[in-house]
């Protein structure tokens, strides 16, 4: 706003400042003072009273529309429609009228028309869309009727694209601005900030290149040699996932002398953590969001008002898409607290959990972020832990810096089904047993989906969520490492619920398959940076982790089918011909027993910490429950193909084992 002075002594006006800010208004005659405010007539503002205003706008520097407005002398609506009418330009005065534009950024290059303000351009001014055509709306409480005055006297073709509009139609146009800029760096931050980072560019040219030459030359190999090739590739991927297997055998010993406890409590070889008095208790933001989730929206309030923390530190977001108008109604009928805020994230693709996510991030205000699903049930000291181990890991020297604490995951629902009683098996054995080692041995962790806590400053120093990788939390965990950051596990256990239903479950871990493969090929788009970045345990530790993870689950039901076709044909138990074959049946069936083995005692271990003693019978079917995962890693590396951003929504509030007991150190299942 340039600053209005009273006409000087030769009748001129004269404002601070150069009007090219707004426009090169060209003519000499443009400094002229003609009243700018005669089209406000005497039935509509007295003479004195207009005269009084003009003299208060002058000394203070304001424009003197504004000073009108605040006074209540007139209405900003009729102020906007006489002005309009005077200059024949169009309005808007209300913000029902904004329907049929769309708002936009300047459309021509060098068109001072569409951004007069220049590169720093003003709140007051804003390009709108409407039937293919152009407009420029200027909020009259930012640019005054002389500006206004002169600004069209410069140029007389911009008349017909110019629209006045009310401050209230300015704050609509200007919150839409910000909802717009925070949505488009929701969705691409991560890819702005680095590109190599995000899954947004997909598989790069120089892995398609590779991708291809290991492809021609397995297909050389099958076409020259079948049966040395074969044995030759599955040497080598064996010897591969032996090292994942004595990853699991690293937990068993590292855990299995270990006295068991009572679901949640913390482990013996862990320090105490020390307790923080509320009044030292940091601004904590709560992240949860939500989608078709109105069955379990009630009792996720619930859950959130039992943690124990004081609730004027809680800044809890619920972050509900745009058009899922039933969860948004039924959150609203629970009527929580203050300290709950309900975000509305705009339609945009892709619509994942992480865009969410990003969206909400910005307007956090406590010093650590977490991350809750729906249906999640935390111990209630689960955020008082955090704080204290995020003050310890802060006087820690000799450390990597602390910038998050993965909670350790379980089912409430553990016993509703066959298919439940193995999903708990498994996360028993990771977040109780695997997860803590690669925490013991110093390599990264992947994340878990929900109850992850960060300090919001690295948090949005990184990047915070990739939007476009479908299992954002592993990922975030490999970048919290190449940027130089810790992650621990925290001794405190959010019950979730477990997919009981096959349906469910399989598009569950489809997704989560594809997500790791995502990461997997983003974190590999440059191996030397990699290495460079995680040193050579980190960067070995993320090709056992991740790598060959997931090889190893395409290659499981292959092995089976194999060796039932040698049994079949009777060549299993033959004697071998070659060193080759000798080497990968070696490995091959010592891999197969080890790897059940490693993995059915790391089961055994974690489950008689946590007393689930009638678990052991169904870790027997683990191979089956194996399999059903080799099924959905199929079907994620179609979906990567087809579907690669395509987020397949779990259904929660299924179960009809959700009944929870309360218990002095947090909450317990039944």
């Amino acid at each position: 706003m340039r600053r209005q002075y009273p006409p000087s002594d030769d009748g001129t006006c004269k404002t601070e400042g150069s009007v090219s800010a707004i426009g090169s208004v060209g003519g000499g005659n443009a400094d002229k003072c003609s009243d700018p405010l005669a089209f406000l007539s005497s039935d509509i503002v007295e003479p004195a009273v207009l005269e009084e205003a003009r003299s208060f706008a002058w000394r203070h520097g304001l424009a003197v529309s504004g000073v009108l407005f605040s006074r209540n002398i007139i209405t900003p609506r009729i102020y906007v429609a006489e002005l309009a009418r005077h200059h024949r330009l169009a309005s808007i005065c209300h913000p029902r009228d904004l329907a049929g534009y769309r708002l936009c950024g300047p459309r021509l290059a060098g068109d001072r028309a569409a951004n007069p303000g220049g590169e720093n351009e003003s709140r007051g001014i804003y390009n709108l869309v409407r039937d293919g055509r152009d407009y420029v709306a200027l909020d009259v409480l930012h640019y005054d009727e002389n500006i206004i005055a002169l600004f069209l006297e410069g140029d007389e073709a911009l008349r017909d694209r110019l629209l006045l509009i009310t401050p209230e139609v300015g704050r609509c146009l200007w919150q839409q601005k910000l909802d717009a800029l925070r949505l488009h760096r929701a969705v691409n931050g991560l890819a702005e900030k680095d590109e190599a980072l995000s899954m947004r560019g997909r598989t790069t040219y120089a892995q398609k290149l590779v991708l291809g030459f290991l492809l021609g030359l397995l297909g050389g190999g099958l076409g020259l040699a079948p049966v040395n090739t074969l044995y030759v590739l599955g040497s080598v991927l064996n010897l591969l996932f032996f090292y994942s297997i004595l990853l699991r055998f690293y937990a068993v010993a590292l855990f299995s002398g270990s006295s068991g406890h009572r679901a949640g409590e913390k482990e013996d070889e862990e320090p105490p953590l020390m307790p923080v008095v509320d009044g030292d208790l940091p601004v904590y933001t709560l992240l949860v969001p939500l989608f078709r989730e109105q069955r379990v929206v009630g009792q996720l309030i619930e859950n959130l008002l039992a943690l124990d923390y004081p609730r004027e530190k809680l800044d809890i977001k619920l972050i509900f898409e745009e058009e899922d108008h039933a969860t948004l109604a039924a959150a609203r009928a629970c009527a929580p607290p203050s300290c709950f805020e309900f975000v509305i994230v705009p339609k945009k693709l892709p619509q994942t959990k992480p865009k969410a996510l990003n969206y909400a991030l910005e307007q956090a205000r406590g010093r650590y972020v977490v991350v809750f699903d729906a249906e999640d049930r935390p111990q209630r000291d689960q955020l008082r832990k955090a704080v204290a181990a995020f003050e310890r890991g802060a006087s820690a020297r000799g450390h990597l810096p602390l910038a998050c604490l993965q909670a350790k995951l379980n089912h409430y629902n553990r016993n509703e089904n066959w298919l439940s009683r193995q999903f708990t098996i498994e996360y028993t054995a990771l977040f109780d047993g695997l997860l803590p080692a690669l925490q013991h041995l110093e390599l990264p962790i992947l994340l878990g989906g929900t109850s992850n806590h960060f300090r919001a400053d690295v948090l949005r120093e990184i990047g915070a969520w990739d939007a476009f990788n479908v299992t954002e939390d592993a990922d975030l965990g490999i970048r919290l490492a190449r940027f130089g950051y810790r992650c621990e596990m925290l001794p405190s256990t959010t019950y979730e619920e477990a997919c009981c239903r096959p349906r469910d479950w399989v598009r569950q871990r489809t997704r989560w398959l594809k997500g790791w493969l995502q990461t997997y090929l983003v974190h590999m788009r440059h191996p030397a940076t990699l290495f460079a970045q995680l040193g050579a345990r980190g960067f070995a530790g993320f090709q056992i982790i991740l790598g060959t993870q997931v090889l190893s689950l395409v290659v499981h039901p292959v092995f089976i089918l194999f060796m039932i076709y040698e049994a079949w044909t009777g060549k299993l138990f033959d004697r071998p011909f070659s060193l080759s074959v000798s080497f990968f049946w070696v490995l091959a069936l010592g891999n197969f027993v080890l790897g059940y083995v490693a993995a059915i005692w790391l089961g055994m271990v974690t489950l008689k910490r946590r007393r689930y003693r009638a678990m052991f019978f169904p870790l027997l079917a683990m191979p089956l429950y194996w399999l059903l995962i080799s099924f959905a890693t199929y079907r994620a590396l179609w979906h990567y193909v087809v579907r690669p951003f395509h987020w397949e929504k779990t259904e929660h509030g299924l179960s009809g084992k959700g009944r929870y007991r309360r218990r002095s150190g947090g909450h317990e299942p039944e």
